[in-house]
């Protein structure tokens, strides 16, 4: 039983100092002193609002033992805030309640420890001294009503940081959720979109295919009957010669149409030609001055006919003189000149 008293008292001298430690905050812009008192030397300045370790606290809990980065002194208690149930409080409201550890203060053995090196290390026999003096004072506990407020309004906000930091997380938490939604919905109109626009593409590609089908079956028929129908043209014109030859022979050809002669000028009228009359020659016995061979004056029936003279430009009949002479009376000569 001495046996685990011992090896539990010596487990606990060698954990860290920092291990025991409890968090804590700095109200104001402090000094770290090098000892539990205003008149010790200054190791360092801290920041209001640092974050410290606060080891312990002097009996009265007065002033405290803090290590700041890597300095380690001494802070009043009327500026720290101590964590308490999870959240921070001014020390000297719950000093009370608060069951901060006790731990005393050594001049020589706690100088050699954090401050060798110090330029004011080599007087700790003087500052030994100042210590023996101001023991007492040190153990008062008197709250600075200035310090108060600020502890207070400090630990306060520092209060209300969790419940802030509890709405905006809960309020983090609802946006998430928004926004979760939103993109959930987004999603599925893209997806719906993109399987709309996928049907829609199908749909087109397949009916162009279609469309594509029916113009190449269109196509396919339209040739199929033009090559039928000149399969028929070149059988027809095959047989066409031996069908049409012994017709082309008995065919007869029509005249040409003559234009009659009222519908066109006179001097474009096409010249008749009219037959010679036959006229009797004068016989030889009543006189006249002709050959005795009328035959011979005849033409042969086989010899063609001699052309008509000319008619004269009011129309009629040519006037024929007779080959011998004289009138119709008999005799010789030319007879009347008409033309007068």
């Amino acid at each position: 039983m001495k046996l685990r008293g011992l090896f539990f008292a010596a487990a606990m001298l060698l954990m860290p100092a920092a291990a025991l430690a409890a968090p804590g905050i700095v109200t104001t812009t402090v000094s770290l002193k090098a000892g539990p008192g205003e008149g010790f030397p200054t190791v360092d300045r801290i920041p209001g609002g640092a974050r410290v370790n606060i080891h312990g606290c002097f009996r009265g809990k007065a002033w405290c033992d803090v290590s700041w980065s890597d300095d380690r002194g001494w802070v009043s208690s009327r500026y720290l805030q101590y964590l308490y149930r999870n959240r921070y409080v001014y020390l000297p409201d719950y000093v009370d309640e608060i069951d901060v550890p006790i731990v005393p203060f050594v001049l020589t053995s706690y100088w050699s420890s954090h401050y060798a090196g110090r330029p004011w290390y080599h007087r700790r026999t003087h500052w030994s001294g100042y210590w023996r003096s101001h023991e007492r004072v040190a153990t008062r506990l008197t709250i600075d009503r200035s310090a108060a407020r600020i502890g207070r309004a400090a630990a306060a906000r520092d209060a209300a940081l969790p419940e802030a930091r509890t709405r905006a997380k809960e309020r983090f938490g609802v946006e998430e959720r928004s926004r979760a939604r939103v993109e959930e919905r987004t999603r599925a109109g893209v997806t719906e979109r993109s399987r709309a626009g996928v049907t829609e593409r199908v749909t087109r590609d397949r009916d162009i295919t279609t469309r594509g089908a029916r113009e190449a079956r269109e196509r396919a028929a339209v040739q199929d009957r033009m090559t039928r129908e000149d399969a028929r043209m070149t059988r027809e014109n095959a047989r066409a010669p031996v069908r049409v030859q012994p017709t082309a022979r008995g065919r007869t050809q029509t005249p040409p149409v003559m234009a009659r002669g009222h519908d066109e000028p006179r001097a474009a009228a096409p010249r008749i030609e009219r037959a010679t009359p036959r006229m009797t020659q004068p016989d030889a016995a009543r006189g006249g001055g002709g050959p005795p061979n009328v035959r011979a004056q005849m033409p042969a029936p086989g010899a063609p006919r001699a052309a008509a003279p000319a008619m004269p430009q009011g129309g009629g009949a040519p006037h024929i003189a007779p080959r011998g002479g004289g009138g119709p009376g008999g005799g010789g000569g030319q007879g009347p000149d008409r033309r007068q």
